[in-house]
């Protein structure tokens, strides 16, 4: 689908539009979310950046995804301007344009802008989603002076419910207007939509007292080893910002230890090292979080960039 189509869509009698899933959890699947539902979204993002009918938006990402369609949405309801292009891994390289108020983008894509900071141009905001950030990404996203917010959401929710802007220490995600969060017996975040839906998440959360959230991981990538839970997306955080390579955190059965943690790094580092990173890690981490076994090879990633776990 290209946004000419998903004009057609929009502009329909129908009173829902059929979204797709990412995939990256399980079968990619449907959803009919509802059209008044998406302006409401819409509208939470235009009120926390103060959009109008002057302001210019661009995207980067697809709009067979709900990131793509709710830029569009975004600007059918203020009126404002919408460009777009092809999704690639050289974002705006062939822009030739007006100031942006706000640019929709994938993680993998800042890597090109910042590559190219001095040839990008004028760029108000920026949101990255579609997939967590890698912490050797945040800290030169956070050092570019661009201000750059990380979106949590899902098509779900048809679109981001929080936001949070990118910095070297993460903070925690700040839900917008109409939005209520909080967690479940098994500290699953769950979220209350005003006057349309409660949805129970896989994800693990812990809720600030001023209301915002912090993302542990997910309730069912959890690895339970000697007895002891072990987040696999904390420890990749703490283990990328060292090592400065991708790595993905998985478990195998394991006679002794019920689960046994396994690391995959993608790229970057030699094999005859895995003793030193071994070694790293045992200062790093807790005792339960240290890989018993290291793999080298490339993880399978969504189009959106997030990790196939499954």
């Amino acid at each position: 689908m290209n946004y000419t189509d998903f004009a057609k869509e929009w502009e329909s009698p129908s009173d829902c539009i059929i979204c797709r899933t990412s995939g990256s959890t399980g079968t990619p699947k449907e959803i009919c979310l509802p059209k008044s539902e998406m302006r409401k979204s819409a509208w939470r993002t235009i009120r926390f950046f103060g959009l109008d009918s002057n302001s210019h938006l661009h995207s980067c990402v697809s709009p067979d995804y709900i990131g793509g369609m709710m830029m569009a949405v975004r600007a059918y309801e203020t009126g404002a301007e919408l460009t777009w292009e092809r999704p690639s891994n050289r974002p705006l390289d062939k822009y030739d344009g007006m100031r942006i108020d706000l640019l929709a983008t994938v993680p993998s894509q800042m890597i090109h802008i910042l590559d190219n900071l001095h040839d990008m141009p004028e760029i108000r905001a920026v949101i990255i989603g579609g997939a967590p950030i890698p912490s050797h990404l945040r800290e030169r996203i956070a050092k570019s002076g661009l201000e750059a917010w990380e979106t949590y959401g899902m098509t779900e929710t048809a679109s981001h419910i929080a936001l949070r802007c990118v910095s070297v220490t993460p903070g925690a995600f700040m839900t917008l207007d109409g939005i209520r969060t909080y967690t479940d017996r098994e500290s699953r975040l769950v979220i209350e939509m005003d006057g349309w839906q409660r949805i129970v998440t896989n994800d693990i959360a812990d809720i600030a007292e001023d209301g915002g959230f912090t993302i542990l991981g997910r309730y069912d990538n959890v690895i339970i080893t000697g007895g002891k839970k072990v987040h696999p997306e904390v420890v990749e955080d703490i283990l990328e910002r060292e090592l400065g390579v991708p790595v993905m955190i998985s478990s195998l059965p394991d006679e002794k230890w019920g689960e046994r943690v396994i690391m995959t790094i993608e790229d970057g580092l030699d094999k005859r090292e895995d003793t030193n990173i071994i070694s790293k890690c045992k200062n790093l981490l807790p005792k339960e979080c240290v890989p018993k076994e290291i793999r080298h090879t490339q993880v399978a990633r969504t189009g959106n960039g997030k990790k196939k776990r499954k």
